[in-house]
């Protein structure tokens, strides 16, 4: 009798030869907190439900696209697609609520045969898989390489530079004094956990900053015990650091390795080490406009996750049972808040933003293709000037469009944009595909390289 392991491990080769042979292919929808995923997957949907309308119905291999099925049944965790569009249709329209927790949308298309044989062959098919889960945890990829004392290091140097020194207030100064080998206060580490958290949220929310680790501490998500996310940062701790049992140190580095090697390398193994294609979308104009520090926190976090993907092509049996990830597609979003003729400029700006990041993605042999995204269109031009609705109203206001330059200064010094929170625009259904700016490109291109 076959055990459960083994079970296991066949239905596994089984998903990877499916996916090898192209009826199968597993997208990652990745970004930071704010960045639009939920509302580009909601807009994937229903680019494809409808794809007998608009720009698809006119776009290889969509022409030739019979049906589509977006699965709800025997999906675990399944994407709350249905929630997403009643928001989008409440009046006034509202975005859809950030993602909380992990969650898997599952579409099944079906193809009309092409060729000399298409009158022998039936309909072909093809299965889009796609993650979704919190930008936050996105942040926490970067601690498979690190022990707890070097984490500890970097976050003495982040909390050492402004606008992060100002936003710990004494929190800095409590948890650089804790001596690492001393007895360790549970409630003490409880409330200092409590403060980090907040700590965190200010830097995200006040200041757009990125890089706020641990990530669970603000999205814990499900399946993670709540006392196993009982730690800090000890300041004034480094790599060389130690402590008896029951420290400071010892209480803290066993929780950091537990969060590391068991919730973050677990994630990381069970669906990003899987994936064929990856999406990474990033909202550019809120950090350009929250200034310098956050831009320079953007960079060096994506710099940070994007070499913690796997990318690469290499032989067909290592790819059968260890996939790379071999497409990449980076996307500026939110670009119908510039005028048509800048989005180019923002998507630009991007690419600048990750230049060295994104030239060893390529070296690693993987094709890359940007893409200046807004998966629903909240504004239209009209002459000069924009008109849209505001978050919370229901009335159109007309306004001019930011401006970008043309390419990001190295020194990430520069006005930003001063933006204006935009609602979806209204009568949105979802029997009708929504407005936006290349979300058919996307569409097109998660598919090249199949043959449907």
């Amino acid at each position: 009798m076959a055990t459960v392991g083994n079970v296991n491990w066949v239905k596994k080769a089984q998903e990877k030869v499916a996916r090898l042979g192209g009826q199968t292919i597993r997208v990652g929808v990745t970004g930071l907190s704010g960045a639009g995923k939920t509302t580009f997957i909601t807009s994937l949907i229903n680019q494809l439900e409808n794809h007998q309308r608009g720009l698809l119905a006119r776009r290889p291999p969509f022409d030739r696209l019979v049906s589509v099925r977006w699965q709800r049944e025997g999906v675990a965790s399944p994407f709350p697609y249905l929630q997403a569009l009643g928001a989008l249709a409440s009046n006034p329209a509202q975005w859809p609520s950030s993602t909380a927790d992990l969650s898997r949308v599952v579409i099944d298309l079906q193809f009309r045969p092409e060729g000399l044989l298409k009158t022998l062959q039936g309909l072909r098919s093809v299965r889009v898989e796609l993650l979704d889960y919190p930008g936050e945890w996105l942040l926490d990829l970067p601690l498979l390489g690190l022990s707890y004392g070097k984490w500890c290091e970097q976050m003495a140097a982040l909390v050492d530079r402004e606008p992060r020194r100002s936003l710990a207030g004494t929190l800095r100064d409590r948890l650089g004094n804790l001596d690492p080998a001393a007895r360790c206060d549970p409630l003490e580490l409880s409330q200092l956990t409590a403060d980090w958290t907040s700590f965190m949220r200010s830097c995200r929310n006040e200041a757009g900053l990125a890089r706020n680790q641990p990530g669970r501490f603000l999205l814990p998500g499900s399946g993670v015990a709540a006392d196993m996310l009982l730690f800090v940062p000890l300041l004034g701790a480094n790599r060389y650091s130690e402590g008896p049992p029951g420290s400071w140190w010892a209480q803290c580095e066993e929780r950091f390795n537990y969060y590391r090697d068991f919730v973050v390398k677990g994630f990381y193994d069970e669906h990003f080490s899987q994936l064929d294609r990856q999406i990474l979308l990033v909202d550019m104009l809120a950090p350009m406009e929250a200034g310098q520090a956050a831009l320079q926190d953007l960079k060096l976090a994506l710099e940070e996750v994007m070499g913690s993907f796997r990318y690469g092509r290499n032989s067909l049996l290592q790819r059968l049972f260890r996939p790379r990830i071999t497409r990449m597609a980076i996307c500026a979003t939110k670009v119908d808040q510039v005028a048509p003729a800048q989005q180019r400029s923002l998507q630009q700006c991007l690419e600048d933003l990750v230049t060295d990041s994104l030239s060893e993605v390529r070296h690693g042999g993987v094709e890359v293709q940007g893409f200046p995204l807004a998966a629903i269109r909240a504004a239209d031009q009209e002459g000069e000037t924009m008109i849209g609705g505001l978050v919370g109203q229901t009335a159109f206001v007309r306004y001019q469009p930011v401006t970008v330059p043309a390419h990001l200064p190295l020194d990430l010094q520069f006005t930003g944009p001063k933006l204006l929170h935009l609602r979806p625009p209204s009568g949105l259904h979802r029997n009708e595909p929504f407005p936006h700016f290349r979300m058919d490109e996307l569409a097109g291109w998660i598919l090249e390289g199949r043959q449907p």
